[in-house]
């Protein structure tokens, strides 16, 4: 299948986990492409699947991905699977409180899409990083379990 993995990254650690999310997709047989949310207002015709991820702001989706969503997925979506990710603080992560990757997945099964899994958040130290330890190994392995889920 042909998805695209959408993020939008402030301090770069949710940049660093949407690539690593692309590569266990890819690694699962998937064919991904990566489109930052800020540089690319449009989303193509074409794709079958969307994995999208937001760095968390006051436990909410940033703007960038917010806005990419509400001009890009419309009804022509409804049914088609996705997946959502997100960094957030540490003691965020553990405590369960909102998140990004949790708001996303919220948004897009409101809107009719297929959450092939539940939301995977990518712990950062600290406002500006970095990622957890394992947190781009993390993150291709949520990029392989999408994938396998995709192929069935």
């Amino acid at each position: 299948m042909k998805g695209a993995v959408v993020y939008y990254s402030r301090y770069g650690n949710n940049e660093k986990t949407a690539k690593a999310v692309m590569q266990g997709l890819e690694e699962s047989g998937q064919e991904v492409d990566l489109i930052n949310a800020k540089d690319k207002k449009e989303l193509a015709a074409g794709y079958e699947f969307l994995v999208v991820g937001s760095p968390t702001r006051a436990g909410r989706t940033s703007g960038p991905v917010k806005k990419f969503i509400k001009k890009n997925v419309g009804d022509d979506w409804k049914g088609k699977p996705f997946a959502a990710f997100g960094t957030c603080l540490n003691r965020a992560c553990e405590k369960g409180e909102p998140t990004a990757a949790k708001d996303i997945h919220k948004e897009l099964s409101q809107r009719g899409l297929h959450p092939v899994t539940e939301a995977f958040d990518n712990a950062v130290s600290g406002m500006k990083g970095p990622l957890a330890p394992d947190g781009e190994e993390s993150a291709r392995e949520f990029g392989r379990k999408v994938g396998e889920s995709l192929a069935g």
